[in-house]
């Protein structure tokens, strides 16, 4: 996705696009990705979350190219539904092998598979950047990701877990109540800020700064580094601080990076500001995951569910959301109101009853 990601500024300049044309345009994706989520939990309990996983990560390398080589607004808009589709369905299937591979390993496992995700943004982010540099080989950046993701689909499927398919065919995701509620709608604040920086940075780059072409991956590329290095560092910081002191603090600091990104006097200043907001945004949703596994106390299960599809709502959402209100106003004051969200999310964490409990202890219970 982050190659992807990289050919959104060119692509915006290619085909004329204004600011709400391009929302629009991104928001295909996340209908698509909605689409196949609402029936993932049917797919997933008649075929398992292997086969779906694998079908998925091939059918999503081979769409990755159509959005590159759009001529218009419809065909990027049709070739963003397929991509999204095949996305979100992925990622259901890869969080579902996750925390099945969680429950045997007893131990808390999903921050690190968070952290390298963030780690294959940055190189994603970085190899466009080079691909960008040179205009001639630009054409064949997306292409050969394809060809490497199904590469990489096929060594991965090998080493799957092959879980059993659910024969009542109920579905994985749910929607949360109660207190799980809060914590959907806190990691959907968060994911949506985390999605439009992704989308918006090297446009506003582009747009604020008129840096070379190269250089405008270069916001996200600052962002996915220090994120990887904030989830790497997350669990030693909540064992030492206790988890809402971490989303609480690291709210505050993301919320104010994105406002410098957005306003900043040179472009490197803003590169900078997007590489604090990475480190600061890095924790949120794992924490607010693990709080929210610790007060589900048996629906864990339910619990992981039903939050990822709210908070992935947000991460869907919110480029668009950039697009209309920057339409209107201009993109750094979209990106500024946006990060506003942030202060919030800090504010209810700290709000939350039972710190003490939650201060301490695993977030995931170990089986026996």
């Amino acid at each position: 996705m982050s190659s992807w990601i990289a050919h959104i500024p060119l692509l915006k300049e290619r085909l004329g696009l204004n600011d709400q044309l391009l929302g629009l345009a991104l928001l295909c994706a996340g209908m698509g990705a909605l689409g196949t989520m609402s029936v993932s939990g049917w797919l997933m309990s008649r075929f398992g979350s292997r086969k779906i996983a694998i079908l998925s990560g091939i059918f999503f390398s081979i769409s990755l190219i159509a959005p590159g080589v759009a001529t218009s607004f419809w065909s990027l808009a049709v070739s963003l539904l397929v991509l999204g589709a095949f996305n979100g369905l992925m990622d259901i299937a890869m969080n579902s092998q996750a925390a099945s591979y969680e429950g045997l390993a007893r131990k808390p496992v999903m921050s690190s598979f968070h952290a390298f995700w963030s780690l294959s943004c940055w190189c994603g982010s970085l190899c466009g950047s080079l691909f960008l540099a040179v205009p001639a080989w630009t054409w064949a950046h997306l292409p050969l990701i394809s060809l490497a993701g199904l590469a990489l689909t096929w060594f991965a499927g090998r080493g799957l877990l092959q879980t059993e398919p659910r024969t009542s065919g109920a579905p994985v995701l749910s929607f949360p109540r109660g207190i799980l509620a809060v914590f959907g709608l806190l990691c959907l604040l968060a994911m949506m800020t985390e999605g439009a920086v992704a989308d918006w940075a090297g446009v506003h780059l582009r747009m604020s700064y008129q840096v070379k072409e190269y250089m405008t991956v270069f916001g996200y590329n600052a962002f996915a580094l220090f994120m990887t290095i904030g989830r790497f560092a997350g669990d030693p910081l909540a064992r030492s601080f206790g988890r809402k002191t971490v989303i609480a603090g690291s709210a505050v600091i993301s919320g104010i990076a994105i406002g410098m990104a957005a306003l900043a006097p040179t472009p490197w200043i803003s590169i900078g500001a997007f590489g604090l907001a990475g480190f600061g945004m890095a924790n949120l949703v794992p924490l607010l995951f693990s709080l929210a596994a610790k007060r589900a106390g048996g629906r864990i299960e339910q619990a992981t569910s039903s939050v990822f599809a709210t908070g992935y709502l947000g991460f869907l959402i919110g480029p668009p959301l950039v697009g209309f209100i920057s339409s209107r106003t201009t993109l750094p004051i979209a990106l500024t109101l946006l990060a506003l969200g942030l202060f919030v999310v800090a504010s209810a964490v700290l709000r939350l009853n039972g710190a003490r409990e939650e201060e301490t202890g695993s977030a995931m219970r170990e089986p026996g």
